[in-house]
């Protein structure tokens, strides 16, 4: 395996970022990569695809290994790579040429999911389980402020519980002359806002739990009308799933309870939800032991919707340091080192030979 060839394809998809749902070119680009170097089987799975290394008699559970690929969508349009989702399909990749023609005991299948940033990916390629006898799944994520290369996971929650969520109230309009005559969301909404410290207080529910105001809404820009409607869009975490149960389930109540209250119209809508990453603890110490890791001490706030692999088959999944220069994921000045490419791939490879 040449590692230009990995820095070409990393470059490659990093030119044609594709926004979750929308992957088409990117998709090709992989599949023809793989197409053109490997002998692997390459078939559909969900929106994204995988490629299949089979081995009659292999002796070793068989292993598949996933990475994504959609790139983060931009608040103006358009979307940018700034996740490093580029450099993970990049090294699996990788992964896939450093084992080609190589005996390894074991089915193995190389796992490509688009849609990661909204939660939706995953469950589309759930039907890996239904398709091919799969008894451990792995996958990594780059962490930028860690060591290049260095391995960090956990057994347990790696990485938090989210969902996304919109509350609306609708009032009644007036003029701002006579508000007694309308019906204004602002006090409910004031008032849920201020509440929300304490409704998700981690000492209620036993694990970390968060609860962050995205965005505020209220009545328009006229100075002669008075607000008639309201919208509050959150993110509410946890390190566990039935703690995000629970916090939305009291948000919810407390809601209701204020809109009822001041006489307003209630909805909402729940979005991008990510179950907790819960690691198998065995599949954990395998990935510290092979790849010479670090254990990491408390889970990471983020999401990743490898969680729903995790709810079907053990498993573990890692982080792999980016530089502790490295600008933050989600930012303009982030871009996935070329450099991390052969670590990652020698962490996914001694995985498959262990």
């Amino acid at each position: 395996m040449e590692l230009g060839q990995l820095y070409a394809l990393r470059r490659a998809l990093h030119d044609c970022p594709e926004c979750s749902g929308q992957e088409e070119r990117t998709r090709a680009v992989l599949m023809e990569f793989l197409s053109q170097r490997t002998t692997l089987e390459l078939r559909p799975c969900g929106a994204g695809f995988y490629a299949a290394h089979r081995e009659a008699g292999g002796g070793k559970p068989p292993v598949a290994l996933r990475a994504d690929y959609d790139a983060l969508a931009l608040p103006g349009g358009g979307a940018a790579h700034l996740c490093g989702h580029d450099g993970h399909a990049a090294a699996l990749c990788g992964a896939a040429l450093s084992v080609e023609g190589e005996r390894l005991d074991r089915d193995v299948f190389f796992l490509f999911q688009p849609a990661e940033e909204t939660g939706a990916g995953a469950v589309g390629c759930l039907e890996l389980f239904e398709l091919e006898r799969v008894e451990q799944i792995y996958g990594a994520h780059n962490l930028p402020g860690v060591p290049l290369g260095q391995v960090v996971t956990r057994p347990g929650t790696f990485a938090c519980a989210s969902q996304g969520m919109t509350l609306s109230f609708q009032g009644r309009p007036t003029h701002a002359a006579y508000p007694e005559h309308g019906l204004s969301p602002a006090h409910g909404v004031g008032r849920l806002l201020c509440a929300l410290p304490e409704l998700s207080a981690p000492a209620r529910y036993g694990g970390m739990t968060l609860c962050t105001v995205i965005g505020v809404e209220m009545g328009g820009r006229s100075f002669g009308a008075a607000a008639a409607q309201g919208e509050v869009r959150l993110t509410l975490r946890a390190e566990r799933d039935r703690d995000l149960e629970e916090l939305s389930a009291r948000l919810l109540r407390l809601a209701r309870s204020l809109a009822g209250e001041y006489g307003l119209g209630f909805d909402y809508q729940v979005q991008d939800v990510f179950p907790a990453t819960v690691n198998d603890p065995g599949c954990a110490r395998r990935v510290l032991e092979l790849c010479g890791g670090t254990l990491l001490e408390e889970p990471m706030r983020w999401s990743e919707d490898f969680g729903h692999y995790l709810s079907r088959c053990p498993g573990a999944f890692f982080g792999i340091g980016a530089g502790e220069g490295c600008p933050p994921l989600h930012t303009g000045e982030y871009q996935y080192p070329d450099a991390l490419l052969a670590p990652a791939v020698a962490a996914f490879r001694a995985l498959l030979l262990g």
